[in-house]
């Protein structure tokens, strides 16, 4: 689930200003909880998260009375209160969306008890009878008789167990000497009272609960009831099994049980936070003597209590799949073991970390509009947030998992940075969120980064990059740091990137190997000659009148079809000698989108007046000239030729993939990745569509900005398109010939994903590819890290890719040493022949179907030091 509207959104539809507005006319908590049913009711449509959202704020507001109620002058009963509570269980009922139940729970849990004793007609009638006692004080009597009976039965609300427990505290107290039976009696009101405001405790609820169910789930209640009474660590750890049980048991009861079920359940979920923190205060006291068995099991107790909750359920099922798969045989002497388990962890650890992004700190941001609309103290609504954000399981769970990855760590010898580009740089010290947040400039910079997409340009200026989350070495962002001879490292342990921060706008050095990475402060302008570019980058000349408006991939040149098509002939001229295979493939060469414009007077009017003046704008008119390069561009009629071409070549129902094959790509000194766009999935009837929007994207603002710092002059850049069958691919890889990190020649350095490649390239999907290490010589095949990825892709209609969620359990290369061996030795064989064929040290791209290895792509490997 998902709350991403950013604050000015929020009002979008008016519903908090509707919910503000409306709150002030009315005075009880009787009026506000129908305002409640009232936005609930119009079922025409579907409610939204947003006012979900809003509404189980407002209720908590209302109940913690930092929404003050009063009498409204009128007379209804508290059953006039149970009966609207019922209206909106009933609606939320019909709520069918699961992403939603998260803030549904939180709603039924503010709404008072909808008992069939709450709404009789006069409900809560003990309280008649002991304010008619003669056994206590007439001012006690008067007391109460005007401060809950009259009040209660004119206009409850919230503060009336306030006023109760005050009166229960002072006839309970030391020296007081009131009737035990009248104090007796009014224990059970204050627990009547209690539970009609759904303010029972855990065990009042459930031992009620136990008088309506059958002799088993009763069994299980006592059982955990006498359970939560152990204060030792393994009493606790047995008591989060049967509290585990218990959810899934009451669950399971049908909808036909009416709201207790559901409210008790949300009163268990409750109650495992506390009982988490004393498990895990217990591990953290126990240190290396509490083994893996019973911290694993608290995991998977945990994930299966979110799973329960309905905190991304999917993700949260899939993991503890894993942990079960893992933990038969597992070795902590052994080292995939290890790094297999670790995957799994960072898994939870990121699930955790993205559902306390998306939802509880958007439902803070909410809070704090809300709360400002109706007036509540600025405080109340910081306590709000702090605690939804604190006291959410989620926060045990990524407490839990980053103390097991130390553990992790620690025993695999590992430092807590992935340092993908290895070196020194000097800079100042600056904080951002994105890449695109920084504005370009002349000084250096050491970046601290929050999130990264991994198809970036790296601004002027940058010379080294701490990220607070995993990327791919190889993806696009990791080659253009490599390229540009900026130092790139990633933190495991996100606290460390926050101690960093107390270097924010200091001059630093920073030195990164392999085994981590050292920064301190240095002498100010002190640089190091590390981005060795020159001020202009040439770039090839092409051919601009092709001989034809579609070449077979065999007959390309890079003069005609850019170094990228002529990459991929190489690789099927290699293949019949190599163990592997090329795709066959058809090229837009360049000049057909030249003669396409021109064709179009006025449309080539504009597009070379603003080609030509591009570079001259400011950033704001930079990034709308861009946009509408690639508008006029989409805009040309693509020939009919090329249709018929690839019909011809692969039939109507082949899918296809349009790839990017410009002048300004795939060159020894830069390997543009990722600066333009591919489209994967199409079939011949939309491949004029695809071979556009290739074109296009030689005007992508990356591409544009790219070329601008480079000082190519954008006219001296062209795009032909490489159209090649689509492989739907067990496992897709990139591979260096050469090890970027260490500059071992002799390794090649591998990276997989299940799934298409863009996973890869892009690193816009959060976690880690499969990582490998291969002796060239030898084939012998060192792990490095297991996958984490959440979602595989693959290709959908109409172009869209599709993920699909993954069990690593069910992947061949996670639970199989020999194939990763196998596999390992084979990709080292063809990473020793690439380098060979081509001379120098390789990037290529492919993908793994079956028994064959199909490559699709190699050019020349960027950031090798001249001295490997």
């Amino acid at each position: 689930m998902q709350i991403q509207e950013r604050p000015e959104q929020a009002r979008e539809g008016g519903f908090v200003d509707r919910l503000a507005s409306s709150n002030a006319g009315f005075r009880s908590w009787r009026e506000r909880l129908d305002l409640v049913h009232r936005l609930l009711a119009d079922e025409t449509r579907e409610l939204s998260r947003s006012a979900l959202a809003d509404i189980a704020i407002y209720l908590r507001f209302l109940n913690t009375g930092e929404i003050s109620c009063e009498e409204d002058g009128r007379h209804f009963r508290p059953s006039h209160h149970a009966r609207i509570a019922k209206k909106i269980h009933d609606r939320l009922a019909r709520t069918d969306a699961a992403e939603n139940t998260f803030l549904v729970r939180k709603i039924q849990a503010s709404l008072p008890s909808t008992a069939a004793r709450f709404q009789r007609a006069e409900p809560l009638t003990r309280i008649r009878d002991i304010a008619h006692r003669n056994d206590i004080p007439k001012d006690l009597k008067r007391e109460i008789k005007t401060t809950l009976q009259n009040k209660l039965h004119r206009c409850a609300g919230p503060e009336d167990l306030v006023t109760s427990a005050g009166i229960l505290e002072r006839i309970t107290a030391p020296g007081a000497s009131y009737s035990s039976d009248f104090v007796e009696q009014f224990k059970i009101f204050n627990g009547e009272l209690g539970e009609f405001f759904n303010a029972r405790s855990l065990e009042d609820r459930l031992r009620a609960f136990a008088d309506t169910v059958d002799d088993e789930t009763g069994e299980v209640i006592a059982r955990f009831l006498d359970l939560k009474q152990k204060s030792d660590l393994q009493g606790q750890q047995a008591a989060l099994v049967a509290l585990t049980g218990l959810r899934r048991r009451l669950l399971a009861t049908s909808d036909e049980a009416g709201p207790e079920p559901r409210l008790a359940d949300i009163a268990l979920e409750d109650f495992a936070f506390p009982l988490l923190s004393e498990i895990l205060n217990g591990y953290e006291a126990a240190g290396a003597a509490a083994g893996w068995d019973a911290p694993l099991d608290t995991l998977a107790l945990t994930l299966a209590n979110l799973e329960l909750s309905r905190v991304e359920p999917e993700e949260a099922a899939v993991i503890g799949v894993e942990l079960q798969a893992w933990r038969h045989g597992f070795s902590p002497e052994d080292r995939d073991s290890l790094l297999r388990l670790k995957a799994t962890v960072e898994r939870a650890r990121r699930l955790a970390g993205e559902f306390s992004d998306s939802v509880l700190v958007q439902l803070a941001t909410r809070a704090e509009l809300l709360g400002e609309s109706l007036g509540v103290a600025p405080h109340a609504v910081r306590v709000f947030a702090e605690g939804e954000i604190r006291g959410h399981l989620v926060f045990q769970l990524a407490k839990l998992a980053s103390t097991l990855l130390r553990q992790l760590r620690e025993q695999l010898a590992q430092p807590p940075w992935d340092v993908l580009v290895a070196g020194q740089a000097s800079g100042r010290v600056t904080a951002a969120d994105t890449l695109g947040d920084l504005e370009p400039g002349p000084e250096a910079r050491i970046v601290l980064l929050e999130h990264a997409a991994g198809d970036e340009e790296i601004p002027a200026g940058v010379t080294g990059i701490l990220l607070a989350h995993e990327l791919p070495h190889l993806s696009h962002l990791g080659v253009r740091a490599r390229q540009a001879r900026v130092v790139i490292a990633s933190c495991e342990e996100p606290a460390l990137l926050a101690e960093l921060r107390t270097h924010d706008n200091q001059w630093v050095s920073l030195n990164a190997t392999p085994d981590g990475i050292q920064l301190e402060p240095t002498v100010e302008g002190e640089t190091p000659e590390h981005r060795p570019r020159a001020e202009r980058l040439a770039i090839p000349k092409v051919t601009l009148d092709p001989p034809a408006r579609v070449l077979p991939v065999e007959k390309i040149q890079p003069r005609t079809g850019g170094n990228k098509s002529f990459g991929a002939r190489r690789l099927l001229e290699l293949a019949p000698d190599a163990d592997f295979t090329a795709p066959p493939g058809l090229v837009v060469p360049f000049g057909v989108m030249e003669q396409a414009l021109l064709a179009d007077s006025t449309l080539w009017a504009e597009y070379s007046r603003l080609a030509g003046r591009v570079n001259e704008l400011p950033p704001g008119e930079f990034s709308s000239a861009t946009a509408r390069l690639r508008e006029l561009v989409a805009r040309v009629p693509v020939p009919d030729e090329i249709h018929i071409a690839v019909e011809r070549a692969y039939g109507s129902d082949q899918l296809l993939a349009a790839r990017s094959s410009a002048n300004s790509e795939d060159l020894p000194d830069m390997a543009g990745a990722g600066l333009h766009d591919s489209v994967a999935g199409v079939t011949a009837g939309r491949v004029a569509q695809a071979v556009a929007a290739v074109w296009a994207s030689l005007w992508t603002e990356r591409a544009t900005g790219s070329r601008k710092q480079a000082g190519i002059p954008h006219e001296a850049a062209h795009m032909a398109v490489l159209i090649q069958p689509l492989i739907e691919p067990e496992l897709s890889f990139i591979l260096h010939t050469v090890n970027p990190v260490s500059q071992n020649l002799r390794e090649c350095y591998i990276e997989l994903a299940v799934g298409l490649g863009e996973t890869l390239a892009s690193a816009a999907t959060r976690g880690a590819p499969f990582r490998l290490v291969c002796d060239k010589k030898f084939g012998q095949t060192t792990m490095l890290a297991f996958a984490s990825f959440s979602h595989a892709l693959h290709a959908g209609p109409e172009s869209r890719l599709v993920e699909h969620r993954l069990d690593y359990s069910q992947v061949a290369f996670a639970t199989d040493p020999a194939l990763r061996a196998k596999l390992g030795a084979r990709l080292a064989r063809v990473a020793g022949f690439i380098e060979r064929a081509f001379g120098k040290p390789q990037d290529v791209e492919g993908v793994i179907r079956g028994d064959d290895i199909v490559l699709v792509q190699s050019r020349a490997q960027q950031g090798i030091s001249p001295e490997s």
